[in-house]
Order: structure tokens, then C-alpha cells, then sequence
């Protein structure tokens, strides 16, 4: 066997390796030559040719909505898309123009199963719900498939997670897009209020839409300048920030409103009524306490609820207000000075106008009331009487001066040219006259009788009525509001003298033992008017109502309930005043108003002749 001579063969494989080397380093130095010199141009357009700058938005935080004690009745969390890119699963992440080494290659081979099991702990289900995902390479036409949505609505603390184990694993493939998520923590709560969110992050309903505008923010974006292997450090990359939207502090009480909605649902249910709403009110600031319909839904699966519910009848809604609307014609009566609670009033059993017969509620023979008693009997006969007084330029007047037939100015949608209710002009025929003195051929929206009996309650002047208690921007800077609109209508004498009226309604002797509130004294009265169905444009059945305000020494709290088409009761005493008492036996003590007593109600609603 032949000697090798080790030192000769170590020398023959350096001189090898410094040839191969001085071999490579010149064909480097010729690509550089010709990359900086001779095909400068060719090399930087391809290098421009792979450059690609991919735009980015960055979603505004929309605003919170909370009630006036901070509940939080909306707001969005940040919740992502989780997407995958099973072109760089196969190679977890080594560019193909690379050659893996064997170590590469089988990590690749188990990145599919190996982020199927991460996804699948912290999303669940199973691994076959995520493979078919990972292991789609390329789409139909054969282009590299690197986006594949896995899951959507993922909270962030749970994409956190996911991070977190992909890097632990060392594995490659998932990105995330953002998807703010608008939930509402109490589900049904004021949901007609608040309204809801479309999947484009725009208000479609109720608070969500009318404030949209301030609401949803400025969306920012960010690009960045990509190459094959991702963001160029030193690219130009660009950010524009995203402006979060405004926060809102709403009227809105959350546990009265809870009271209202549970209130409004069991009456509705026990009478049998259509739809019902009932809302409470603070009648010195115009701000709703409660605004409450019977049929609500889920904010969360709007797409899920009855279109029928989905609006805001106490905004949307225009029926005739039936007997409460007395209120408003002893006020302008008094007002002018053509009568005073005390007047007299022969009241017949029935009365003529325009070739029909009005009569009261329950029949009778010939009343002798006051004023006063006018109203604690609501009697139809006796206001039509003493209405004739007045002219009808200052009955239409009053009327508009109270807000009725116009927009309210709150600050939800719903107050359009079909939802104003209807307010004759001065030119109207005297029967028409006649029948608006008890709340018949006129038509009004629960917020704008509510609004107008308010107003006679403080004191006669109008405010208009808000939901909305204060703005600011996302980093606490209040935003001011418009000022809200107000007006003098009757006089602060009138205003008391027509409270003294409805007390008749609640303490007198005639109602006292099923009316009455232990401890205070409050005022209110019935309502009892014939239905218009809005499929026929008929008559045919009936809507109830009541309306009350305490305590009567300084009216604070105003609430006003209405039931449509109820089949278990008819007059408003029977069906709407339990749940308007109700609500204001809570409200009284919520809000810290001290009881008054129940003195004895002595003045006189009748007389003998």
C-alpha cells in the first residue's frame, strides 16, 4: 500500500479552496461590474419591479355610549381576523429560493398539524377544521395562495395567545386584521334607544345612526414598502393615525330604564295591547330618564329580531292622544284668562257637533262641575264646552307653541315628515275644534305629548327634550353641545293652577284609594281615545294612556305610558295608570326627592245649583 503523505495533501486541498474562492470572488466582482456599471439601470428597475407598497387601514376605536351614572350601554372591543398564509406554512417561513436543509424540511413538514393544534386550543375545535386551511397552497388559478381567513370576531387577548404559542413553537404563517367588534353588555337594554352597527362599522338604527358622524372616528392608515422577503427597514413607509371617535354620556338612566322595559312588557302582556311605551322624564332639564318600548331585541343579533321592533314607537310613533290632551286645553283656556279651575259648567249627557253626538266616557244625566271636576271626570262634554271659548287661531296656536306637530329636536332619528302628527291649521271646521278639546282629530307622538305636558309642569315653559348628556373626544376633552331650545308657553300661575287640576285625577276623594302614591303627591290624568288603524284608516278599538308628574309642590319627574289596541281594558285609568304609578313610586325615591305626605285633596270638582 502506497504512503500518503498528509502535509502534500493538506496543502493540494488549501490551494483548492483559496482557487475556488479567488474563482467566486471574481465572478462577484464581475456581477458587480456589471450591476453598478455596465447594467445599473436593468438591476434597479427589476429591484422596483419586486418592490410593492401595501396600504393598511387602521380602524377608529368607534365612541362608548354609557347611561348618565357611567354603564356602559355600548362599546367595541378589538377583536381581529385570524389569516393564514399556507404558501409560507409549507416552508414555515423560509423563502423557496432558499434550499432548506433537512432540519428546515421536516420542521415545514409538521408547521400544517403543529398550527392546527395551536388553533385549535385556544379557538377550539377540531384539527380538521383548521388543515384543509393550512395545506391550501395555491388557489384555483395556481397562484400561491397567502391568504386564507381562519376565524373572524377573535377577541385580542385570545389573538395575544396565539402569538405567543406560534412564537414559543417557532412557527410561521398567521397575521391578523383588525375587526372592532360594537357589543352591547346588556343585550336588550334601551336597545331602541341605542340602535345597532352594520358589519361596515356605520350606525344603521336609533343613537348608532343619528350620531354616527361622532361616533365612528376617522379611520388612519399605514403602508409600507415590501420586497420579496417583507418590509424594507429603510423603505418609505408612511402612518396616518387613527382619530377614535367620541364618547356619549346619555340621559338615559340604566335602572330605570330596566324598571321601564320590564314595566311596559307586563302591561302589555296582561292587557293584550299591540305595542306599548312609556317614558320618564325630567321636566326642569328635559332630559329622559327612560324611553322604553314593549317589544325590544338584542342589540347583539339585530339580524335576528322582528323588523316590527326595530324602530322607536316613542319617537316614530303618532296616535290621538285621547284625554290627556285636556291638559292642554285648560291651559291655553286659563292662560287667555277665559276660565279658571274653579268655573262652572253645566255638563249635559251628550252635546251636538257637526252633525254627531258627543258624549263621556260613561253615561250620565246632567253634571254640575268645575273646571276642576272637568278634568278629574274627564269629561268630554265639559271640555268641549268651555274649549268654545276660545278662538281656534289661539287653540292652533297653543298647540304648536306646546311642540306638537313639529320635530322635537331629540337627538334620535324617526322625527320625519310621516311622524309629526298632524295639527290642524285656524281654518278647520268647529267639529274639528271641539273634538281636539279631548285629544280626538289631532295626532301626536308619545315624546311630543310628553314633551308638552312637561312643559306645562315646569312652570310653563318648554324645553326641548334631550337623551344626550354630554360628548367628549376619546381622550376625555369635552365637546360642546347645542344649547337646548326653550320657550315661555303659559304662565307660571296658569302652570300651577292647571297641576292643581290633575291632582283631582290622583288625590282627590274620587280616586285617592287606587291612585294615590304613599308618601307624595303627584298629578296626572287618563287618556281614552278611539284608535285609528293604519291599515283600514278607521276607527276600530282603542288606545289608553296616562300621564303623571310629582310631587305637586315642585313637579320633577314627569311619566307618560301608552298602550295601543289593549283587548283586556279599555280606559286609561284601568290599563295604562298602574304602570305609570308604578314607575314614579320607583322614580320618586331614586332620585332623592323628599316625600311631601298625603294631605287631603278638598278643593271642589262639583257644585250643587
Amino acid at each position: 500500500m502506497a504512503r500518503v503523505n498528509v502535509r502534500t495533501s493538506s496543502a493540494r486541498r488549501i490551494k483548492a479552496l483559496l482557487t475556488a474562492v479567488a474563482v467566486f470572488t471574481s465572478l462577484v466582482a464581475v456581477r458587480a461590474l456589471w450591476v453598478q456599471g455596465i447594467d445599473a439601470n436593468g438591476a434597479a428597475a427589476t429591484a422596483i419591479a419586486n418592490l410593492t407598497t401595501k396600504p393598511q387601514v387602521l380602524p377608529a376605536n368607534r365612541g362608548t355610549v354609557t347611561d348618565r351614572n357611567g354603564t356602559v350601554l355600548a362599546e367595541t372591543l378589538p377583536y381581529v381576523r385570524v389569516i393564514a398564509d399556507p404558501y409560507g406554512i409549507a416552508t414555515n417561513g423560509i423563502a423557496r429560493s432558499t434550499t432548506l436543509s433537512s432540519t428546515q424540511q421536516a420542521k415545514a413538514s409538521q408547521a400544517p398539524e403543529a398550527i392546527a393544534q395551536i388553533l385549535m386550543t385556544d379557538l377550539g375545535g377540531s384539527l380538521d377544521d383548521y388543515l384543509w386551511h393550512l395545506t391550501n397552497q395555491n388557489r384555483s388559478d395556481g397562484s400561491p395562495n397567502q391568504y386564507e381567513p381562519i376565524a373572524a370576531n377573535v377577541p385580542a387577548y385570545t389573538w395575544a395567545k396565539i402569538v405567543n404559542d406560534m412564537n414559543e413553537g417557532g412557527w410561521y404563517g398567521l397575521s391578523a386584521e383588525q375587526t372592532p367588534l360594537r357589543v352591547y353588555p346588556d343585550g336588550s337594554l334601551a336597545s331602541n334607544v341605542l340602535g345597532f352597527v352594520g358589519s361596515d362599522g356605520n350606525g344603521l338604527a336609533g343613537l348608532e345612526y343619528s350620531q354616527n358622524a361622532i361616533l365612528k372616528g376617522i379611520d388612519g392608515q399605514s403602508s409600507s414598502e415590501r420586497g420579496a422577503y417583507g418590509i424594507i427597514p429603510l423603505g418609505v413607509n408612511t402612518l396616518v393615525p387613527a382619530v377614535n371617535g367620541d364618547n356619549i354620556e346619555l340621559t338615559i338612566d340604566a335602572t330605570m330604564q330596566m324598571a321601564a322595559q320590564q314595566e311596559i312588557n307586563g302591561a302589555v302582556a296582561q292587557f293584550g295591547a299591540d305595542w306599548g311605551t312609556a317614558i320618564v322624564m325630567n321636566v326642569k332639564t328635559g332630559e329622559i330618564l327612560a324611553m322604553a318600548d314593549a317589544q325590544t331585541f338584542d342589540n347583539n343579533n339585530f339580524g335576528q329580531a322582528d323588523p316590527a321592533t326595530l324602530g322607536n314607537r316613542a319617537v316614530e310613533m303618532t296616535f290621538e292622544p285621547g284625554s290627556v290632551q285636556k291638559v292642554l286645553t285648560m291651559s291655553s283656556l286659563i292662560d287667555q284668562g277665559l276660565i279658571t279651575p274653579d268655573t262652572r259648567v253645566v255638563v249635559p249627557p251628550s252635546i251636538e257637533s257637526g252633525g254627531h253626538t258627543i258624549t263621556d266616557s260613561e253615561g250620565h244625566g246632567t253634571w254640575y262641575l268645575t273646571a276642576r271636576g272637568v278634568v278629574a271626570y274627564s269629561s268630554n262634554i265639559g271640555a268641549v264646552l268651555l274649549a268654545r271659548q276660545s278662538s281656534k287661531q289661539a287653540t292652533v296656536d297653543y298647540l304648536r307653541s306646546f311642540g306638537l306637530g313639529q320635530p322635537t329636536g331629540i337627538q334620535l332619528p324617526g322625527e320625519g315628515n310621516l311622524s309629526l302628527g298632524i295639527v290642524p291649521d285656524a281654518s278647520m271646521p268647529d267639529y274639528q275644534r271641539d273634538r281636539i278639546a279631548f285629544g280626538q282629530s289631532i295626532s301626536v307622538t308619545p315624546l311630543q305629548e310628553a314633551t308638552a305636558v312637561a312643559a306645562v309642569a315646569n312652570g310653563g315653559t318648554y324645553i326641548q327634550p334631550t337623551i344626550i348628556k354630554s360628548v367628549t373626544t376619546a381622550d376625555g376633552v369635552p365637546v360642546p353641545q347645542p344649547q337646548q331650545e326653550s320657550h315661555r308657553v303659559i304662565s307660571a300661575e296658569t302652570s300651577a293652577q292647571v297641576i292643581n287640576m290633575m291632582e283631582s285625577v290622583t288625590d282627590s276623594s274620587l280616586y285617592a284609594k287606587q291612585r294615590s302614591i304613599p308618601g307624595y303627591t303627584w298629578a296626572g290624568k287618563t287618556g281614552t281615545a278611539q284608535r285609528v288603524d293604519s291599515a283600514t284608516g278607521q276607527y276600530s278599538g282603542w288606545t289608553a294612556s296616562f300621564v303623571g308628574v310629582a310631587p305637586v309642590n315642585d313637579p320633577t319627574i314627569l311619566v307618560y305610558v301608552v298602550l295601543d289596541n289593549p283587548a283586556g281594558g279599555t280606559f286609561g285609568g284601568t290599563v295604562a295608570m298602574p304602570t305609570a304609578r308604578d314607575l314614579m313610586m320607583l322614580a320618586l325615591p331614586h332620585y332623592g326627592i323628599a316625600p311631601t305626605g298625603n294631605p287631603p285633596y278638598t278643593d271642589p270638582i262639583d257644585y250643587q245649583p
